[in-house]
């Protein structure tokens, strides 16, 4: 199991991008649809900690992958963020 905690307005950064890349409707179902994040609605103010499968995770990677393992329109802190969440996974 992996963690992974957004802010909101990261969580709006995601929004934003919607179907433009693959980091953002793909990457928002992934992480609200697929995980476990307790009762916090998406579009709550509070942060938001992602209790992600290993499944899920992998995932999260290829989605990253699509995009040439960068993070189109991500600000550089939630670019860094999401790699340093891919690194991760084993």
């Amino acid at each position: 199991m992996y963690k992974l905690t957004l802010t909101r307005a990261e969580r709006k950064a995601i929004d934003w991008i919607a179907h433009r890349y693959s980091n953002g409707d793909e990457l928002a179902y992934l992480l609200y649809v697929e995980c476990d994040c307790g009762f916090i609605e998406w579009w709550d103010d509070h942060d938001m900690t992602f209790n992600i499968p290993e499944w899920v995770a992998w995932k999260i990677r290829e989605n990253a992958e699509q995009e040439d393992g960068f993070w189109p329109c991500f600000a550089h802190e939630l670019a860094h963020k999401m790699q340093a969440f891919i690194d991760k996974i084993v």
